[in-house]
């Protein structure tokens, strides 16, 4: 009786230990692959960059160029070589967050100093929904802009659109 009890026993045990090892097979498996989609993003980007008008869609001035780096955990960094930020008005890099959305989208949120003579002037915070085309570059990303002056107070908007290429080092 008691070799049947003990056989019994460990059928039992070896059936749970197979079903919670197959679960955690399965949802390892499903955030690794959500792991995988978010590490897509990750690096450095060479971003052309178009301001738009929001309503119309109309471009604004030149093309210029945007370097973004996308960190694992979430962080981002870019900086800009946007013509309207000439001396005495300086823009600082910005510093921000970045998620993955969906199988192939992300949104990224930075802000950053605009001083005049070294003085905070302003802060423009840029968000973004950005869509992978392929591993080394971009669809199309759109991005609203808004400008606050030193006490938070919303001064202005814009809206952007851009195509970007991973930068391989």
């Amino acid at each position: 009786m008691t070799i049947k009890y003990w056989k019994g026993l460990a059928a039992v045990a070896l059936i749970t230990f197979g079903m919670s090892s197959a679960q955690g097979a399965f949802g390892m498996s499903s955030g690794q692959d959500d792991d995988w989609q978010a590490r897509r993003l990750e690096g450095s980007w060479m971003f052309q960059v178009s301001l738009q008008d929001c309503n119309s869609g109309t471009p604004i001035g030149a093309p210029f160029l945007s370097l973004l780096t996308f960190a694992r955990g979430g962080t981002v960094t870019e900086t800009t070589s946007n013509p309207a930020f000439v001396p005495p008005t300086v823009r600082g890099p910005g510093h921000g967050i970045w998620k993955h959305d969906e199988h192939r989208t992300y949104e990224a949120t930075t802000t950053a100093f605009i001083t005049v003579n070294g003085v905070l002037a302003r802060t423009q915070t840029i968000t973004q929904s950005i869509e992978l085309e392929g591993e080394d570059s971009l669809k199309t990303t759109s991005a609203s802009v808004k400008f606050f002056s030193p006490t938070g107070t919303l001064l202005m908007t814009g809206c952007a659109v851009a195509t970007a290429k991973r930068i391989e080092f």
